[in-house]
C-alpha cells in the first residue's frame, strides 16, 4: 500500500512545487499538500491521510493543533516554527517591523512583497507570479507569522523536526532544545533539500 501523507505548505510557496519534492524525496508515497490559510488544518485532517507534516508556516500552524493530530506514526516538521518574529523569543529571526512592513507592500505590489520575502529567505529560485494562491491567504499568513506562537512548546516532544543548520529565518538550536526528535540537517530555509533528509534510517 502507497503511504499517504498531507501536509499544510510554506508561505508564497506554490503546493505543486513542495508536492513533487516531498515525492522525490519519498519515492512510491502520495502526498496532498495544502497552502496555509484559515482553514487549513481542516482540510489536513480531512485528507485521512496516514500521516502529516508541516513546513515554515504550515508548521506553525501544525504546531499549534497538534492535540488535533495523532501522535503515532508522529507529525513531521520541516523547517519548524514556534514563534516566527524575533521578538517572540522562541528561535525566530525576523523583527516584527519587517513582516508589518511586508504585509503594507503586499497590499500594493504582491509580486514584490513575496519576491523580497523569498530574498530574505534565501529561496530566490521560487516562481512570484502568478501569485502561488490568492491574495487574501498571503495576507493572513503575514498576519499570523506576526502574530501567532505556539502556546506550549513543551507538549512537541514526539514531534520529529527538521532544521536547516543554516537557515536564515531561524536560531536552529534554540528550536531543536524544544523537540526530543529533532535533526538539524545541511540546509537552508529549503523545503527542497529539508524533505531529502526524511528518507533517513533514523526517520
Amino acid at each position: 500500500m502507497t503511504e499517504t501523507w498531507a501536509w499544510i505548505g510554506g508561505w508564497a510557496i506554490q503546493p505543486a512545487r513542495i508536492k513533487a519534492a516531498l515525492e522525490q524525496a519519498l519515492p512510491g508515497t502520495r502526498h496532498t499538500v495544502i497552502h496555509p490559510g484559515p482553514q487549513a488544518v481542516d482540510q489536513l485532517l480531512a485528507a485521512k491521510a496516514e500521516r502529516f507534516g508541516g513546513y515554515s508556516l504550515g508548521s506553525l500552524l501544525l504546531l499549534q493543533n497538534i492535540h488535533r493530530l495523532p501522535e503515532d506514526p508522529p507529525p513531521v516538521c520541516l523547517a519548524p516554527i514556534l514563534g516566527f518574529c524575533l521578538e517572540d523569543q522562541l528561535g525566530g529571526t525576523t523583527p516584527r517591523s519587517t513582516l508589518e512592513s511586508l504585509r503594507r507592500r503586499l497590499a500594493k505590489d504582491p509580486a514584490a512583497a513575496i519576491r523580497l520575502f523569498l530574498r530574505l529567505a534565501k529561496l530566490d529560485d521560487e516562481p512570484v507570479e502568478p501569485l502561488p494562491y490568492n491574495l487574501d491567504d498571503l495576507d493572513w499568513g503575514l498576519e499570523t507569522l506576526a502574530r501567532d506562537t505556539v502556546s506550549d512548546p513543551s507538549i512537541l516532544g514526539h514531534v520529529q523536526a527538521f532544521i536547516g543548520k543554516n537557515d536564515p529565518l531561524t536560531q536552529p538550536h534554540a528550536i531543536a532544545a524544544y523537540f526530543e526528535r529533532a535533526r538539524i540537517v545541511p540546509s537552508l530555509h529549503s523545503y527542497r533539500d529539508l524533505a531529502n533528509h526524511l528518507n533517513h534510517p533514523d526517520n
